[in-house]
């Protein structure tokens, strides 16, 4: 990316996805793009109105190349803020390269991966944020995902940082005062406001952060792992769930030796279903080293699954035996959780094949938050097992909170939080003005770098470096 993209030149770029299709649309966005194109329909875009279709036949010198319907519009009420001219053609690949060969012969540029959005973002038609989202709505590929996209667009989270920025830099100023008139030892940020309002925002601060891994999860995929003893179901579990037969079934213990990962979406959300390897003392290293996947995986999951059989379950003896084993698993799920710095997992226990024996009524072991009843065999039961799932995830769109889902604006707001509660121990220190100041600006910068109000020229250009071409 360039350091100064905003250099006066003029770009272009294919905006729809290349090769063959019924249409194409060619951008071109700068001061001359007007000019540019209106040198390709031979003066015939003079008169045009800014924001109206017009249909104009593009000429290759002499020769005629396509018609196309040109949408011209004038900044800054375009998309990047400058003169821009969308020209709508014929999906011929060569009718698009003899198209950007004539405007680049014009004095046009390639664009460079997302310098449209950079653009606009240096225009101010969108913050950092909000023009982040335009990727992630790009690449939303289910309803969740979709709609996380389209609230972060809407700028909702873009105005919960910045009236968090706003309140800040009214005691930023008020501490200015303070150095400024330090010799004569003047208070004029109040200090008990001070800490109320700090505590306040760390709530709410607190609330984004708790929030990221359910946003996370939705934007990408809830993961959901299968867990449990050999031959109690989970492969026959999971072809159950995607109604298709995905993994190898078998009676022989040990047949599943690695993880298989499966995406199905529920509702509108997306989730991973992850078997794994039953889980078992061994002496074979392969089969071992799949039972540490499966921890490994179990760790980072959402949801854990984890599978007993209802025929061992008949008697005291064989609930016993389950509630430990259960709970030894969810002793060792936390483990495994704090050793990636992530939280446990909802464990779940599916007690399965209901078909051969009935499962105990009103039983739940220690570490378990809900267990269900299901014959994956005979996929009975599987619909509560969904509804489960979903419901957490159902609930947070439905609710409509702002949930953070980039793991920049996560780390973002850690920092500014960590700032933050520096300021607030210094003041119940009783330190002064210029030294609460450090960690007070350091907040405000933070906060500054999600939005884009404070933004270093490599974070541009690692944001806006991922993007397609064309955007």
């Amino acid at each position: 990316m360039p350091a100064h993209p905003l250099d006066g030149t003029t770009i272009c770029a294919l905006s729809t996805p290349p090769g063959r299709g019924g249409v194409a649309v060619v951008r071109v966005s700068g001061p001359e793009a007007w000019t540019m194109v209106n040198g390709l329909c031979q003066g015939r875009l003079d008169g045009a109105s800014p924001g109206k279709a017009a249909l104009r036949q593009l000429f290759d010198g002499d020769q005629a190349l396509d018609e196309a319907l040109l949408l011209p519009f004038r900044g800054p009420r375009s998309f990047t803020g400058e003169d821009v001219v969308e020209c709508h053609i014929h999906g011929s690949p060569y009718v698009v390269q003899r198209l950007m060969e004539c405007l680049v012969d014009a004095g046009c540029r390639p664009a460079l991966p997302g310098e449209f959005t950079q653009r606009a973002f240096l225009h101010g038609k969108r913050d950092l944020a909000q023009a982040e989202a335009i990727g992630d709505l790009i690449d939303a590929e289910h309803a969740g995902a979709h709609r996380l996209a389209l609230q972060q667009l809407g700028g909702g989270f873009s105005r919960e940082i910045q009236g968090f920025r706003d309140a800040l830099i009214e005691y930023a100023a008020l501490m200015e005062l303070e150095l400024d008139f330090g010799e004569e030892d003047v208070e004029f940020a109040d200090r008990d406001g001070y800490r109320k309002h700090v505590n306040e925002l760390l709530g709410r601060i607190d609330e984004l952060l708790h929030g990221f891994s359910t946003g996370r999860a939705i934007a990408e995929g809830v993961p959901v792992a299968i867990l449990g003893a050999p031959n109690r179901g989970k492969s026959t579990l999971l072809n159950a769930l995607l109604r298709e037969d995905r993994a190898i079934v078998s009676d022989t213990p040990g047949t599943t030796r690695d993880t298989l990962e499966e995406v199905l979406t529920l509702e509108g959300i997306r989730f991973r279903f992850i078997d794994t390897a039953g889980l078992r003392e061994t002496e074979d290293n392969i089969e071992a080293e799949g039972i540490r996947r499966a921890w490994a995986k179990a760790a980072s999951a959402r949801f854990v699954l984890y599978l007993l059989d209802a025929r061992d379950l008949q008697d005291e003896t064989g609930l016993q035996q389950a509630e430990q084993e259960v709970t030894a698993a969810a002793d060792q799920l936390t483990a495994a959780a704090q050793e990636v710095g992530e939280p446990a997992g909802t464990l779940l226990v599916l007690v399965n094949k209901t078909d051969l024996a009935p499962a105990p009524a009103n039983w739940c072991p220690e570490g378990a938050e809900e267990v269900l009843h299901i014959s994956a065999e005979e996929r009975q039961g599987l619909e509560h097992v969904e509804q489960r799932l979903g419901r957490d995830y159902r609930s947070a769109l439905a609710e409509d909170r702002i949930l953070v889902t980039n793991l920049r604006h996560r780390e973002a707001l850690q920092r500014t939080r960590e700032a933050l509660q520096r300021a607030l121990d210094g003041l119940e220190a009783g330190l002064s003005g210029d030294l609460l100041a450090v960690d007070h600006k350091e907040a405000l910068d933070q906060l500054g770098r999600i939005t884009g109000a404070i933004t270093p020229d490599d974070l541009l250009g690692h944001i806006f470096g991922n993007f397609c071409i064309g955007k």
